[in-house]
């Protein structure tokens, strides 16, 4: 965990959405090439992830709704539930934060997984909330599964290169395959 002054935490925030836009756009673009129509990488969770585990800012919630507005320039979904989610995740890392030790890669997508099933049941449990229907959660659930395990196993590489934008040094915590 780091702690970032405020005055570096612009530039790198606006390095990291850079980062996003572009996966964004060639998530968008290239997937729907290979005939991968209903999938999309949402690479924000990755990020709001991230953000979490290793940055301890106090600007942390407005950097998540950074990262989720931009995310919903790609999206149908609004940056309102992907902020409370991602607010609420953080909130979880915050209190495992010193049980949560990160030694391999394995270790590091095993428990991005298991955050972002948290994440899937903090907007699902929203999304019917607002709907008042499991239809959509259902269908929304096949799709969680695959882009899940996709990012989860993107994870390590996702966090160094993370790790180098936002200047995190690795002494045991994610991204550190030691």
């Amino acid at each position: 965990m780091m702690r970032i002054r405020s005055s570096e935490i612009v530039p790198r925030l606006f390095i990291t959405i850079l980062i996003l836009i572009v996966l964004e756009v060639i998530s968008s673009a290239f997937l729907p090439l290979f005939g991968i129509n209903k999938y999309m990488i949402p690479f924000n969770v990755l990020i709001v992830l991230f953000l979490g585990f290793k940055l301890e800012n106090p600007y942390l919630a407005l950097m998540i709704v950074a990262v989720q507005y931009c995310h919903s320039l790609f999206t149908i979904e609004g940056w309102e539930i992907g902020t409370i989610a991602g607010v609420t995740i953080c909130i979880v890392i915050s209190y495992l934060r010193d049980v949560l030790h990160f030694t391999s890669s394995v270790v590091t997508i095993m428990v991005t997984q298991l955050f972002q099933i948290l994440w899937f049941v903090i907007v699902s449990s929203l999304l019917y909330l607002k709907l008042g229907s499991f239809d959509y959660i259902v269908e929304k659930f096949w799709r969680f599964l695959p882009e899940s395990i996709v990012l989860s196993l993107m994870a390590p590489f996702f966090f160094s290169v993370l790790d180098k934008v936002w200047g995190v040094h690795n002494e045991g915590l994610m991204g550190d395959n030691t």
